[in-house]
């Protein structure tokens, strides 16, 4: 696809800078036949999915904006899925294999050294899916100093089940009960933020349950691949699921902000055959959602020519298209 790249007026919610940049548009009923193809929801229930996204957004379509100033990528409205919204969409089985991602190893290793100074450590995760990375986690901290959140019922239930507490609550109602005031030492949030509104609640409430002196380990989708891989004709990142792109300055501004220190960024390495690997396989399921009826030969020239230059693209920049970006904070200990 090509991006629209025409003036918004929408106020940037990490810097508040208000004329920004149009990407592209999109309406409910493309958003719930994204969420058909890669989240396996049931074709009976698109209506469903359809009705629910314009409650969230009270109209029809959604934009998706990038700021001209800090580069902050978001939704018009920025509005997050909610509770209902992520329980019509299917999660990972209960019983699945685990899925030890880069960013759990990242995190548990830094864990592991912090661990070493402070053996009572207390650990919040924040939508903690069904539980891979506690699960690992309570290897090295107790079980009964680890405590999770997560909008899904099936991951509560997979949690609870090993042995560590977890709470299908909204975690900024935390910011209101004394009980988990300056309680954690260590937050996660992998694969969260980009689903968050409300940034300055979200990082108000981190805050507040942490410690002086403690971590933050975030795992966000990279915004350089979300857009090579929109440019090159993959899957778009799609409101009210995806809601937010951040990079690096991103993060500066925040931190600075809510009185953070960045202790380290990194991008997941990527080989280019990963990179291509993705990108075709994102670029096969948006073929799903859009089948061609008939394919001519000037077509499939085209498209051999588009997959050349995508490779030399790949080759060109993999190390900065690994799929997550990976960031530690931490807290000041005043």
């Amino acid at each position: 696809m090509k991006y629209a790249n025409l003036k918004y007026n929408a106020v940037c919610p990490v810097c508040s800078h208000s004329e920004n940049r149009l990407l592209y548009k999109v309406s409910s009923q493309e958003a719930s036949n994204h969420f058909l193809i890669t989240q396996g929801v049931n074709s009976n229930m698109l209506s469903t999915v359809s009705k629910k996204i314009i409650d969230l957004w009270n109209k029809d379509t959604a934009a998706v904006i990038l700021c001209n100033n800090c580069g902050f990528g978001f939704a018009d409205p920025f509005i997050a899925g909610d509770q209902e919204f992520y329980n019509l969409l299917p999660h990972a089985s209960a019983e699945g294999s685990e899925n030890w991602k880069w960013e759990f190893e990242k995190s548990y290793n830094k864990i592991n050294q912090i661990r070493a100074d402070h053996p009572g450590l207390t650990l919040l995760e924040i939508g903690a899916s069904t539980g891979d990375f506690v699960k690992r986690i309570g290897r090295i901290i107790p079980k009964q100093n680890i405590f999770c959140l997560e909008h899904s019922e099936i991951g509560v239930g997979s949690i609870k089940k090993a042995g560590i507490e977890a709470h299908s609550w909204d975690f900024r109602n935390l910011k209101t009960e004394k009980a988990f005031s300056k309680r954690f030492d260590v937050v996660c949030l992998f694969q969260v933020l980009e689903h968050l509104d409300n940034i300055d609640d979200t990082f108000e409430t981190i805050n507040m349950v942490t410690k002086p002196g403690g971590h933050l380990f975030i795992g966000v989708p990279n915004e350089k691949k979300i857009m090579f891989n929109e440019l090159n004709d993959g899957l778009l990142d799609m409101p009210p699921n995806h809601i937010c792109r951040y990079n690096k300055k991103s993060f500066e501004i925040l931190s600075e902000r809510y009185g953070w220190t960045i202790e380290e960024i990194a991008i997941e390495p990527y080989t280019v055959l990963e990179v291509m690997k993705t990108v075709m396989y994102y670029r096969s399921l948006k073929s799903l959602q859009f089948p061609a009826l008939t394919e001519s030969v000037l077509q499939r020239v085209n498209e051999y020519f588009k997959i050349k230059y995508m490779a030399l693209q790949a080759i060109l920049r993999h190390r900065e298209l690994g799929e997550t970006r990976w960031v530690h904070l931490r807290k000041s200990a005043s």
